[in-house]
């Protein structure tokens, strides 16, 4: 038996491996051929090439799809290749049905396609000489897209078919991660290699394929690589569009690998290249605005766990005037709400004030309780349900929820950690200036998150932080089982691996809070003292 190796590397070749196993008869009839019905094809059965149909569909009761080319049918959002089933149940990093994508996604004749250049291997994990990983290989026609590998081609249908889908909290036909990304990427070799290596973790985190985790190593490497020789090749200001959208998705990358620390390095050196070109106003504007929910998005989630780390940035990259604001896929209409937890964040900087403190909190609630979906006017995009904005609607009900939480959360580490024991007055009296209580806010936010059926509906993805928070305020042991069933959903669901480290810390925290309420000594277990224990910076979106 001979089997294959997926490398993950852009031109490789599959590496044959032959092992001691018995070789299997091939089967005999009619062999398959290029030039039978799409149904035949897909199934890589024998087709008699009838028409107007064939007979094989006809005598299985099939719908025949007729003679078109498979490498000219578009394959965009709503082709099912990557099916769930097949996530769960495939060893192999490629498809044997793995299909191309449509031809409005190639470069234009214009474009010239820079040479493709060798890069040192990364350091990606070696394969376990016992596994045998099984590799179709991918036969298409000759001189299409001839810059993309067979693995660039495939981690790249799957970034359309599934990624791009789940790796938003909103999903449309205007979804930038493939109407900005893809037909950029097509021309940009570099931003290329940086798709394909969220693409490939993500599909091994959903189907716990190890040639596809290789992959995503050897594609993040090749990125990394790349994106030093474009710092060296640049001069002041002159920083492509691509490259900084590809250090975006090297942040995006580390969200979903489950980093506790390399995510931090790619979040700074995009602010600091950012500002290096003068700002967001100076990139193409779909650019721009992707750029900027991103990183609003990711920045503010920093902030929450990581205040001594992450800090207000200046200049800050998301103060700059790029037009109307759309409904940005990360961010939906939580915008304010994630810059107020923001601003809960750095409350501790004021403990030397107590005037400015008690104005800070007060300020907060104030903005906290006027908050409305609609008290910002946005583009919306016309492809979007009245479905899908009223679980945006929902999901943002529940940040503001999470951020109550999050303040009682930061004033009682504020009182307790900081102050001293013999600040329970003082910070009851803290307390006392936020309007809702927290356990009211608890109880209210994982009652809506109880009535979601947290499915693959994309804006379910956002609820890690509302659900982490509450799970780290609560104080009733029931809420601890709904808090954990919820993340495991959203981890099967959408397979971003920052969800399994809120889980890890989650645990940790229960176990400390346990056994001290059991002994009755010591102060209150704060999951921030965990997170400082750990030197864990995480991230929660």
């Amino acid at each position: 038996m001979t089997t294959f190796t997926d490398t993950g590397w852009p031109g490789s070749e599959p590496v044959r491996k032959t092992t001691q196993t018995k070789k299997r008869a091939r089967q005999t009839g009619t062999a398959w051929t290029r030039s039978g019905c799409l149904t035949c094809k897909r199934r890589r059965k024998a087709c008699d090439k009838a028409k107007p149909s064939c007979r094989n569909c006809t005598k299985q009761g099939r719908t025949c799809e007729g003679y078109g080319s498979l490498w000219v049918e578009p394959l965009g959002p709503s082709a099912h290749i990557f099916t769930p089933a097949e996530l769960s149940k495939r060893r192999s990093g490629l498809s044997p049905h793995t299909g191309l994508l449509s031809p409005s996604l190639s470069p234009h004749p214009d474009n010239k396609i820079p040479p493709r250049v060798q890069t040192p291997k990364s350091d990606a994990p070696e394969e376990d000489s016992n596994e045998e990983i099984s590799l179709a290989v991918i036969q298409r026609p000759r001189n299409y897209v001839p810059h993309l590998s067979d693995h660039e081609l495939h981690y790249l249908q799957y970034h359309v078919e599934e990624g791009s889908k789940l790796l938003a909290n909103l999903e449309s036909d205007d979804n930038p991660l493939r109407s900005l990304l893809i037909p950029r990427a097509m021309s940009s070799p570099l931003l290329m290699k940086a798709i394909c290596a969220v693409s490939a973790l993500h599909l091994a985190n959903r189907s716990q394929t190890f040639s596809a985790l290789t992959a995503s190593a050897n594609f993040y490497g090749r990125t990394l690589a790349g994106l030093r020789a474009a710092l060296n090749d640049s001069t002041q200001g002159s920083l492509t569009d691509d490259a900084m959208l590809a250090v975006g998705l090297m942040c995006k990358y580390e969200i979903v690998r489950g980093s506790v620390k390399q995510w931090g390095v790619h979040l700074s050196a995009l602010q600091r290249m950012i500002a290096s070109r003068g700002g967001l106003r100076t990139m193409d504007p779909d650019a721009g605005q992707f750029l900027r929910g991103l990183y609003l998005y990711a920045y503010n989630m920093a902030r929450l766990s990581n205040r001594k780390r992450i800090t207000a940035a200046e200049p800050n990259p998301t103060d700059t005037d790029l037009g109307a604001p759309r409904l940005d896929i990360y961010i939906g209409y939580t915008e304010e709400i994630l810059k107020l937890c923001g601003a809960i964040a750095d409350l501790p900087s004021l403990k030397g004030d107590d005037i400015a403190l008690r104005l800070a909190i007060a300020s907060i609630n104030g903005a906290l309780l006027a908050w409305s979906h609609d008290s910002t006017s946005y583009i919306i995009p016309q492809s979007l349900t009245p479905a899908s904005l009223t679980r945006l609607q929902l999901v943002a009900e529940c940040f503001r929820d999470a951020a109550f939480i999050y303040l009682h959360s930061v004033l009682e580490w504020l009182a307790i950690k900081v102050l001293g024991q013999a600040s329970s007055l003082q910070m009851t009296d803290w307390s006392s200036l936020v309007s809702i209580p927290k356990s009211m806010a608890v109880q209210r936010c994982l009652a809506r998150v109880e009535t979601f059926p947290l499915d693959d509906h994309c804006e379910y993805s956002a609820l890690t932080f509302p659900l982490f928070i509450s799970g780290c305020e609560n104080e009733t042991i029931g809420h601890r089982d709904l808090v954990l069933r919820c993340l495991g959903k959203l981890q099967v669901n959408f397979g971003i691996g920052n969800v399994r480290r809120a889980k890890e810390l989650l645990g940790i925290l229960w176990a400390r809070q346990d056994a001290s309420a059991q002994h009755e000594v010591g102060s209150p277990v704060h999951w921030l003292d965990i997170l400082d224990e750990l030197q864990w910076d995480l991230i929660l979106a």
